[in-house]
């Protein structure tokens, strides 16, 4: 594995847009109204616009499917465009039950692409299934499906990408790691990037090594990098002794709920996109590049955050 925890090593303007990306993707869910974008919610990054969403398809073991919104993208306002699709993280019962990480499937490229995938190459089956499946009853296409054919407009429009930026938090880690594999299986001519956050583990080796072999991953400029708290759990999980490994790419951060033993064991505050958000956004206004504070206010969650200089050595701990 590669640590860093250095906002200034980075590219920091990205790891901030993209984190903002994220939270907005949340944004345009409601359990209400599940299928329905809430659009009017969603407060895209300065200097973008937002342009599109698109929708995934939830299930229990195939059956009881229902159609989600998963993800908003952006674009940049002025050209050379730089477009970012961002995906959403668990907002729902059905999307915990996919988390569980208790069986794998092969991962099976979108239509066009050239290479011939080992057969080794395994992913989580609740998160490839969420990328994957359509609705037949309602006629909506699966999530790849979609995001391939919004790609392949926007490279047919008058502001064709120049640069595809791919975020996500928690779920929406696990598939925006699938999909910029697959964007570099099936359209390689693209710059394509991804920073993503609080990502569990999606495949094996086997699809690490596949992963690692696109030639973005030999660019540190596009080089896939996952932001981890070292308390959050989501990371630890799928267990690496089923088989799971992460792609060895990471930017360490360290925080918790401030207060008591029962605040500081708060599992949702390490893991709350809000609390990386706000983490970051400190960081990058340190010159050491890291936040490192008794008592971070986080509004969004109506309380503070203690934050650490992270350890590699005491990841997925309590």
């Amino acid at each position: 594995m590669h640590y860093t925890n250095n906002l200034n090593e980075i590219n920091k303007e990205k790891a901030l847009l993209l984190i903002d990306a994220s939270v907005q993707a949340y944004a345009a869910f409601s359990s209400k109204e599940p299928t329905q974008c809430q659009t009017a919610k969603v407060t895209p990054p300065t200097g973008y616009d937002f342009v599109d969403h698109w929708t995934g398809v939830d299930s229990i073991f195939g059956k009881d499917k229902t159609v989600e919104c998963y993800g908003v993208i952006f674009r940049s306002q002025t050209a050379p465009y730089t477009y970012v699709f961002a995906f959403r993280g668990t907002d729902s019962p059905l999307d915990v039950l996919d988390d569980l990480g208790a069986e794998s499937k092969p991962f099976i490229p979108h239509a066009g692409s050239k290479v011939t995938i080992p057969e080794a190459v395994a992913v989580e089956a609740g998160f490839y299934d969420v990328y994957s499946e359509n609705d037949e009853q309602s006629g909506i296409a699966s999530m790849q499906t979609q995001l391939f054919k919004l790609i392949d407009a926007y490279q047919a429009s008058g502001k064709p990408i120049h640069e595809l930026y791919i975020t996500g938090h928690s779920l929406g880690s696990a598939l925006s790691e699938l999909f910029t594999l697959d964007v570099a299986l099936c359209r390689p001519e693209l710059i394509a990037s991804n920073y993503n956050y609080a990502c569990p583990r999606v495949g094996n080796k086997a699809f690490v090594s596949l992963y690692d072999q696109q030639p973005q991953q030999q660019n540190a400029a596009t080089r896939t990098l996952r932001f981890q708290n070292t308390y959050d759990k989501v990371p630890c999980v799928p267990f690496e002794d089923m088989g799971y490994q992460h792609l060895p790419n990471a930017f360490l951060v360290a925080f918790y709920e401030e207060g008591g033993l029962i605040k500081k064991c708060n599992l949702l505050a390490r893991h709350s996109s809000a609390n990386y958000q706000a983490v970051l956004h400190a960081a990058a206004q340190s010159k050491s590049g890291m936040c490192i504070v008794k008592k971070l206010e986080v509004p969004a969650n109506d309380y503070a955050v203690t934050s650490k200089e992270p350890d590699p050595n005491k990841i997925c701990i309590f």
